[in-house]
């Protein structure tokens, strides 16, 4: 039976709709938008944490970073776990790692203390994403898939907006420390839910501890992978670095806004996420069913997320809103790669190919958080903690040059092995 024939079937199980989004979505969609909120919260509460803590942007570039490391790490056995195991028991697990990691983040007096409570918490939020588009695929047919998995990915961006300006106006109320001890306490009721009270795809009764899927080679050696996982995972990283810290320094150095007023600036950004998310799905979607290629699509959204760094590129302050909702509504074209390749591979290793575009997604989302905090720390201003704007021109710089790069080898390895527009066979 084809992979595609093989997901319709499972598509065919007892649950309508109603039912799916109240007993598969929304436990799903908790975990996911917790994972967000964490991993873009520190763009929010860095100036509190460079203050408490006397932190350089090298510093708070590593620290931030770190999450994005660990998560990246985690999805090399993740891959494995998640074809031989129910998705919704390995990410119940990990979300003790995520728990466990906002008590020590709340509760440290040092760099590393908070260092080693991001760690966790990358570790523990790291099946979040791909532990949902396994469910999703063995739950939904190929044709639903783009839709879904845009509703999921809006949905986590709810989160990123709730760690914006909500953030802030808590803040007001309680202190940083006691925002993570009662996300911890969130995250324990997510791991239970999910646990305790999510069922299974009809496939899951064929599947388990003991059965085995396909091997990383059968991943590694397929030339689509490599034609499509550069463009899109960079796009997504660039996205990782920019929401999940550096927006919200660019906003006070650059534009010169108050720490105090970044917070509803940056929900912009997410916000846009959340709007594109579900167009980009339903429209590649439609695109799909008129036979349509899926991967073309994808390349061709990432491209047009170039447009939306030059604001960062040229210190475009004229209109800070509208850069941060370009940006946003651009960035989200690095998600279409699972929708785009799921179906073109076997089902066997689709826990194995989502985890591997996840750990370049994140290593090199770690790389360039941190990487950016480099470059822009070679250009110090007169006030402690603030960095001139060729600090921030320079770093996008790079970073054009090298998308630009990826491109180029994009388009040629695309002619290459997928030449034609409609859906390869």
């Amino acid at each position: 039976m084809s992979t595609n024939s093989s997901v319709e079937g499972t598509a065919k199980g007892a649950l309508s709709g109603a039912a799916f989004a109240g007993l598969v979505f929304a436990p799903f969609g908790l975990a996911y938008v917790i994972s967000y909120g964490l991993r873009t919260v520190n763009a929010a509460i860095a100036p509190q944490l460079t203050t408490e803590f006397g932190l350089n942007a090298a510093q708070l570039g590593l620290l931030t970073a770190a999450y994005f490391l660990s998560f990246a790490f985690t999805q090399l056995p993740l891959g494995g776990w998640l074809d031989r195991y129910r998705p919704r028991r390995v990410e119940a697990l990990l979300l003790l790692s995520c728990a466990a990691g906002c008590f020590i983040f709340a509760s440290a007096s040092s760099l590393n203390g908070l260092i080693a409570g991001r760690i966790a918490i990358g570790v523990g939020v790291s099946a979040c994403l791909m532990a949902t588009l396994r469910t999703f695929a063995q739950w939904l047919p190929p044709t639903r898939l783009p839709a879904m998995n845009g509703y999921m990915l809006a949905l986590g961006n709810a989160g990123a907006v709730a760690a914006t300006a909500p953030v802030l106006w808590l803040l007001q109320l309680i202190t940083w420390q006691q925002m993570f001890f009662a996300m911890g306490v969130i995250t324990l009721v997510a791991s239970l839910w999910l646990a305790f009270a999510v069922p299974d795809p009809p496939s899951a009764a064929t599947t388990g501890a003991k059965s085995v899927g396909g091997g990383w080679g059968e991943v590694l050696k397929h030339p689509l992978f490599w034609t499509i996982a550069p463009i899109t995972c960079f796009t997504n990283a660039v996205g990782l670095a920019v929401q999940g810290l550096w927006a919200g320094p660019w906003l006070v150095d650059v534009v010169g806004m108050a720490p105090k007023k970044i917070g509803d600036y940056l929900m912009l950004i997410s916000a846009a996420m959340i709007f594109a998310n579900i167009v980009m799905g339903k429209l590649m979607g439609h695109w799909v069913l008129r036979g349509k290629s899926a991967p073309w699509f994808a390349v061709l959204g990432c491209v047009g997320a170039l447009l939306g760094q030059l604001p960062f590129l040229l210190s475009w302050v004229g209109s800070p809103a509208l850069a941060l909702i370009a940006f946003g509504v651009t960035h989200v074209c690095g998600n279409l790669v699972f929708a785009a390749l799921m179906p073109l591979f076997p089902s066997n290793v689709g826990g194995r190919l989502s985890t591997l575009l996840n750990f370049l997604m994140f290593g090199t989302g770690f790389l360039l958080q941190w990487g950016i905090g480099l470059v822009v720390n070679q250009y110090p201003a007169a006030a402690a903690g603030r960095y001139l704007p060729q600090g921030y021109e320079s770093a996008f710089l790079l970073l054009l040059i090298a998308q630009i790069a990826i491109v180029i080898w994009t388009f040629w390895a695309l002619r290459r092995h997928l030449p034609s527009w409609s859906v390869s066979k």
